[in-house]
């Protein structure tokens, strides 16, 4: 059955998404939520942010957060409810939160200022954000100023030519660090339907899951968090993987896609287990757990060396090589629901209260969490190792969950690759709750995180 675009206009829960996104960009406009003295570089938006006084901003905000999830739940393809045009939907959410500042995240700012930074001859890697002057500088958030970035070094050539682009204008350069995630999200919609009918998966519900969720929306588009090209070129290494199964695209284009993927973001070397185990899934579910551990390892070996050879090209052909090394203990610095660090900090207050060295606890934590961390990972290759996307799924979100920090943008990816996998109905409701409840839980920590401040 064709879906037209049509469907998504008589939808009344495409409308009331539409509503939300507005908003929440209406919320995003005033000028608490940002660092400058004098709120955003721009009167316009200064002045549609203060129609909506503290603290009715931040309600406006939790509000269309609200508004925007109980949209996307009700547009969820069944067997009862009539299906939207997904290319429209997504256009109609996105539309209000284009030209306004970022939204729930002050990132797209530092990406400004990272772009800033190398367009002087610097690199982020030595210079500490915020201090190479130029427009961002007094909208940096304050914890991070004078601090260098994880960042890897495509992700930051990005920035530069986003900033070269808009002539470094002080709003509209942060603004405009959306066009790469936009261009993601529709590689995403191009790609997650076609994976889920390779993989004789639902079409609808991929996308709804995958592509329409809230948390994309508000994150990769309305933040322009750079996890989006990451999560758009995985999922094209693994279109790749499925359409010409072979060891050309399992051992060559597949990997060299994951390791540019590495370039916008770390996270995306997960996905190399999917590119070697994908075109021998059949094999995999057929061998015993030795066999079948020892096929997915030897070629997920192979695949990895390629992948590392693609990420380093990329990093040392960028000029900028690999001191994102050294900044990468700086994410758990940020205050988020990661329940691994919130452990650890708790722990350190009361081994510190008791005349012990806080940081100490936090590094011997830290560590501790790692393996944790790591013995979980390895319990999910285990399992899933008869089905390599359910691996990386799994293995994605643990990522999220366990690491340093939860941040929302974090999910995504997670959701895109569930979309594509078969799950039980408690895996569906627990995956379905945990993203209704975290993006609806961000929202209402970040008013809060500001009333505070």
């Amino acid at each position: 059955m064709t879906v037209r675009p049509a469907a998504a206009l008589r939808s009344r829960g495409v409308w009331l998404g539409v509503v939300g996104s507005l908003l929440v960009a209406w919320g995003s406009c005033h000028p608490e939520f940002a660092f400058a003295p004098d709120g955003w570089p721009s009167d316009a938006v200064n002045a549609v942010g203060l129609a909506a006084p503290l603290p009715w901003n931040r309600v406006v905000l939790i509000a269309g957060t609200v508004l925007l999830t109980w949209a996307w739940w009700h547009v969820r393809p069944t067997r009862d409810r009539a299906p939207v045009h997904a290319g429209t939907t997504l256009a109609l959410w996105s539309l209000p939160l284009l030209l306004v500042p970022p939204v729930l995240s002050p990132d797209a700012v530092l990406y400004a200022d990272l772009g800033w930074t190398l367009s002087t001859g610097a690199n982020p890697y030595d210079v500490g954000l915020a201090t190479s002057g130029g427009p961002f500088a007094h909208q940096v958030d304050p914890l991070w100023a004078g601090s260098g970035v994880a960042y890897p070094p495509l992700t930051l050539r990005l920035n530069q030519l986003v900033v070269a682009a808009t002539g470094a204008h002080p709003y509209w350069s942060v603004v405009a660090m959306r066009v790469p995630a936009l261009l993601a999200v529709a590689a995403m919609l191009f790609l997650v339907p076609r994976i889920a009918s390779l993989l004789g998966m639902p079409r609808r519900s991929a996308v709804w899951l995958g592509v329409l969720n809230p948390l994309l929306v508000l994150h990769f588009i309305g933040a322009a968090h750079n996890d989006a090209p990451m999560v758009a070129t995985t999922l094209a290494a693994i279109w790749v993987v499925l359409r010409r199964p072979g060891p050309w695209t399992a051992f060559l284009a597949g990997p060299v896609l994951v390791g540019v993927a590495m370039a916008f973001k770390q996270q995306g070397g997960l996905a190399v287990v999917a590119v070697a185990g994908l075109p021998v899934a059949a094999a995999l579910a057929a061998l015993p757990l030795g066999r079948r551990l020892w096929l997915l390892g030897r070629r997920t070996v192979l695949a990895t060396l390629v992948a590392l050879a693609s990420f380093a090209a990329v990093s040392l052909a960028s000029g900028l090589g690999f001191g994102w090394v050294e900044w990468l203990d700086l994410m758990g610095l940020a205050n988020t629901p990661a329940p691994l660090a919130l452990l650890a900090k708790g722990g350190a207050l009361l081994w510190s209260s008791a005349g012990g060295s806080y940081t100490g606890y936090l590094i011997l934590a830290g560590r501790v969490g790692t393996l944790v961390l790591l013995a979980v990972l390895a319990w999910i290759g285990v399992r899933f190792a008869d089905r390599p996307l359910s691996l990386v799924a799994w293995g994605s979100l643990v990522i999220a969950v366990l690491g340093q920090a939860l941040h929302p943008w974090y999910l995504p990816w997670s959701l895109a690759l569930l979309g594509l996998v078969p799950l039980t109905r408690r895996q569906r409701w627990w995956v379905f709750g945990f993203a209704i409840t975290f993006g609806v839980w961000n929202a209402i920590q970040t008013a809060i995180w500001h009333g505070l401040n």
